[in-house]
């Protein structure tokens, strides 16, 4: 009995043992269930919120705060996880959720529209004139509307005037620039003057003068060695005016050169110099005349006296009318009726009468009895525009005092190259940017050169050919702008106004006709001619 008693008590025991070790298992399973549960809801919660804000935080600060409060306050029951109430159904809590992010959000627009409000009441205080009835702004319900922008505020406060309504700017769009003019197209010019048929209907003289830049005297004669001499026999010149001729006095006289007594010498001319004496190989001009003699009277002497003896020995002396071939076909031509003492200079200057411009050699005056001539090279303003101011401001004033002065005893021209372009009709390109600081086309010397013209000077050629295009008479040789035209038309003949008109026997010389030489090669111009008619 007491191994059965043993037996039964250790069985009960063992019974014992199994019961608590199975109930203490679930209770573990039970936790742990429950736990799952919660965190199963709370990732429930977190996703609803986040999907009902579209933010990126599930409650705000304050949202936070308050419900923090209110639950130890015990305004809420049940257990508060993930800011869910267990006990409430899940909507509901969301729902809560909602309404509170909600009515901060109102909260915080009416207090931004509370502000606006007091500011705008302010501002149109301010602005609103006296007596002018006040215009309260509508309050909108709809929160999602654009701010309006900004009023400008008036310079005073004590302003009376209501302030304008500021219209916005329209978007800067880049607008082309205007290219500039093309005229390389040479237009023909018409024939003006038939100087065979004026002498043998009225007996007048066609007196030709022609210019050119030659760019070098003794490289034309080198590369050209017949260019003046075809020139002055095809065109029938009277007088021969040459520019930057870059002689010496010491080129002039030298026997291997053969300039003085030998150039134009066979042709019949009387060569006259000017050389610059500040500076080697720089500017120069000449002018060549044409010989004639009378009885009473001789020619002006040319610079050597000796050399020109010993030519008109081999050539003979001219007569009063002489014979030249004429540029109407190789025609002959006399003085006809008029007064070989007409053609003749009586005087032959190579000073304006100013240092500073006479010891560069750039002029000589030549005067006939009815007219008086000057061969110019106008200065350069240069690549820098360093003699700029000296150009304008000093040189044109006192050429134009100097040709005044001599108009006052007869009409005047001077001629050469002077260095501008005045008008758009004179420029290839006008209206490219660097033509306003190249040399020849800037503002200050069309300025002043139509200074000049204003002062009762004509422009032969636009004169007599006002509407003529790429008429130029300077090209760039580094540029190559010869052969397509591209260039300026820097050289002239500037005449009196009374040269330009007719007024019957009033008139002892009338301009008749101007016209260029392009085709004319061995420098960077190209020569240009002024028919003039001398009467009986």
């Amino acid at each position: 009995m007491e191994r059965g008693g043993i037996t039964s008590s250790r069985q009960e025991e063992t019974k014992r043992r199994r019961c608590s070790s199975r109930i203490v298992p679930f209770g573990y399973i039970s936790i742990a269930v429950w736990l799952a549960v919660c965190f199963v809801v709370g990732i429930i919660s977190f996703v609803s919120a986040f999907r009902s804000s579209g933010s990126r935080c599930l409650l705000s600060g304050a949202a936070t705060r308050r419900r923090s409060f209110a639950f130890l306050q015990g305004e809420r029951t049940g257990i508060a996880l993930f800011g869910l109430d267990i006990h409430r159904p899940l909507g509901t809590s969301l729902q809560m959720e909602s309404d509170n992010a909600s009515e901060s959000a109102a909260r915080r627009t009416s207090t931004r529209r509370t502000k606006t409000t007091a500011a705008n009441e302010i501002r149109n205080e301010t602005t609103t004139p006296k007596g002018a009835p006040s215009k309260k702004e509508p309050t909108t319900k709809n929160t999602t509307k654009k701010r309006k922008p900004p009023v400008t505020k008036p310079s005073s406060s004590k302003s009376s005037k209501p302030t304008q309504k500021v219209e916005p700017k329209p978007a800067n769009k880049r607008t082309k620039k205007p290219e500039p003019q093309r005229l390389t197209e040479r237009d023909e010019l018409p024939k003006l003057w038939n100087a065979q048929e004026a002498l043998e209907h009225t007996g007048s003289y066609t007196f030709n003068i022609m210019s050119w830049n030659v760019a070098g005297l003794r490289a034309v004669m080198k590369n050209h060695p017949e260019a003046l001499s075809d020139l002055v026999t095809k065109y029938n010149v009277d007088v021969l005016c040459l520019q930057e001729t870059k002689l010496q006095e010491m080129h002039v006289d030298d026997p291997k050169l053969k300039i003085n007594g030998h150039l134009l010498e066979v042709e019949g001319y009387d060569a006259h110099y000017s050389c610059s004496t500040t500076k080697k190989g720089y500017s120069g001009t000449a002018v060549f005349i044409k010989r004639r003699t009378t009885v009473s009277q001789d020619a002006v002497k040319p610079s050597s006296k000796k050399q020109a003896t010993l030519g008109n020995f081999f050539n003979g002396t001219k007569t009063t009318n002489d014979v030249a071939s004429s540029s109407n076909g190789g025609t002959t031509a006399s003085l006809g009726s008029v007064d070989v003492a007409s053609v003749i200079p009586q005087k032959v200057s190579c000073e304006m009468g100013y240092p500073e411009h006479d010891s560069e050699g750039r002029i000589i005056a030549v005067d006939f009895p009815h007219f008086s001539l000057a061969n110019l090279y106008v200065p350069n303003s240069g690549a820098s525009l360093d003699r700029l101011s000296y150009r304008t401001e000093t040189w044109d004033t006192h050429l134009l005092e100097f040709m005044q002065t001599k108009e006052m005893e007869k009409p005047v021209i001077w001629l050469g190259d002077l260095n501008v372009a005045y008008t758009d009709m004179e420029v290839w390109n006008e209206g490219a940017k660097h033509l306003a600081k190249s040399a020849g086309t800037t503002p200050e010397e069309r300025a002043s050169f139509a200074r000049q013209l204003d002062a009762g000077f004509v422009d032969a050629f636009r004169f007599l050919h006002p509407k003529a295009k790429g008429q130029y008479t300077y090209w760039s040789q580094r540029a190559g702008n010869r052969a397509p035209n591209k260039g300026l038309r820097l050289d002239y003949f500037i005449c009196s106004k009374s040269l330009m008109e007719d007024d019957g026997d009033k008139s002892k010389v009338v301009v008749r006709d101007s016209f260029i030489v392009p085709d004319q090669l061995g420098s960077d111009h190209c020569p240009i001619v002024l028919e003039l008619e001398i009467k009986k």
